[in-house]
């Protein structure tokens, strides 16, 4: 939910570059290997696979939660990420109200509410999305829906350049998903903004084509066109 930097930074021009990367949690023991790719400005990018693939952690070590077993993560200094977890895996037991979470900075704790107003985008999007009908609610009270639309909006409101979305479509009924793959349509063709998106399906989730698609099978990281299975793959749905 907040913005986060990697370890290793250098700038390029690029918004994200990764070089033979290896991710997972013990050192000699990848949960994904051989990852590279470049995320380039106005783009969209989808990663695919099986549950407990890895694809979690790969994102976890890409915006710097996690560091890397091997290789490399390039970033601009210039630049920002923010990353928005599945809602459904979230700790909800920090005593804030949905108001104080969409009014956060992007690079503060739980510690500090700031007293910073919305901006006007920022109120028609809380109108636009329904969000505004429980601002006042406390977050652990939210439905999985509303913690889901929160989770999404406070990420845009962070203005980050590049956006990692951890099945963002999961909680969302048919309608709102609709609307909020439109909302971060018009996200990313602002300034050239770029989405890294985790999804389960490229076909009942997302309406439009991303401009790359990744997939991880048994532990490795494959580039796939529209439809194509990767080598050797056991297809996940």
């Amino acid at each position: 939910m907040l913005a986060t930097k990697p370890n290793k930074i250098q700038i390029f021009s690029s918004f994200l570059k990764a070089e033979n990367l290896s991710v997972g949690y013990r050192k000699g023991f990848p949960i994904v290997s051989g990852v590279s790719f470049e995320v380039n400005p106005g783009r969209t990018y989808a990663l695919t696979g099986g549950n407990g693939a890895g694809k979690t952690t790969l994102f976890r070590t890409l915006t710097g939660l996690l560091p890397p077993i091997a290789g490399e993560i390039q970033f601009p200094v210039l630049k920002s990420t923010s990353y928005v977890p599945q809602a459904k895996k979230m700790r909800l037991d920090f005593p804030l109200s949905v108001k104080e979470v969409l009014r956060m900075p992007a690079n503060v704790g739980l510690s500090f509410l700031p007293k910073r107003k919305f901006t006007e985008d920022e109120l028609v999007l809380i109108e636009r999305t329904g969000v505004g009908k429980y601002l006042n609610k406390q977050i652990s009270e939210c439905s999985g829906g509303q913690l889901q639309r929160v989770l999404i909006l406070r990420s845009l409101f962070t203005k980050a350049n590049l956006i990692f979305l951890d099945e963002p479509m999961d909680s969302l009924d048919h309608e709102s998903r609709e609307l909020f793959q439109l909302i971060l349509e018009e996200y990313i063709a602002t300034d050239n903004r770029s989405l890294f998106v985790i999804t389960h399906s490229l076909t009942n989730d997302w309406r439009q084509e991303f401009s790359e698609i990744f997939e991880i099978d048994e532990g490795k990281f494959y580039k796939i066109s529209q439809g194509e299975k990767p080598p050797h793959c056991h297809h996940h749905d």
